[in-house]
């Protein structure tokens, strides 16, 4: 019985090790690469790599060469069973301010194993707040904005119904 618990411990103490010493930066680079793929560049960020995750400092995006937007912080954090992405301060650049929102506070993504096919989402920003979903067997992703602000740039996106208020669907 002792040599059976000694071997269920080992492995998940190497497990445990191999979350905790694996190369995230490289995944992140990985990520990076195909990005680049399709046309999307992150630039100028600073990497640090956490026990539990990456932490992502002053990342400029740019598609087809253009800014689109600077992320002051972004934060994955790795766990067996419950992953996070949190964005904090996002500022479009000028030039789309009559497509998207100016400024986003907040953004985060929550995927849990035990919702395996749902990726919850929520956020706060110049245009209110939002809640939504991406539903990845039905490849959907639903956004309500329960609490709405300035929606004018992006109104054109959005739908209206009286229960839920403006929302946002789109099939991918």
């Amino acid at each position: 019985m002792q040599v059976v618990k000694r071997i269920v411990g080992g492995f998940f103490l190497m497990l445990i090790l191999l979350w905790i010493f694996a190369p995230k930066v490289e995944l992140y680079y990985l990520l990076e690469k195909s990005l680049k793929e399709k046309n999307i560049l992150i630039s100028n960020e600073s990497i640090t790599d956490t026990w539990y995750g990456l932490k992502i400092k002053n990342a400029d995006i740019y598609v087809a060469g253009a800014k689109v937007s600077h992320i002051d912080e972004l934060n994955f954090n790795f766990f067996l069973f419950y992953n996070t992405l949190k964005i904090n301060e996002i500022k479009m650049d000028k030039t789309l301010s009559n497509m998207a929102p100016k400024e986003i506070n907040s953004l985060s993504a929550v995927y849990s194993v035990l919702n395996p096919l749902i990726v919850k989402l929520d956020g706060a920003g110049s245009f209110g707040v939002l809640d939504g979903r991406v539903a990845l067997r039905e490849r959907k992703i639903e956004i309500l904005f329960p609490i709405a602000k300035e929606l004018k740039t992006i109104k054109k996106f959005l739908k209206k119904d009286k229960e839920k208020g403006w929302f946002y669907e789109k099939n991918y």
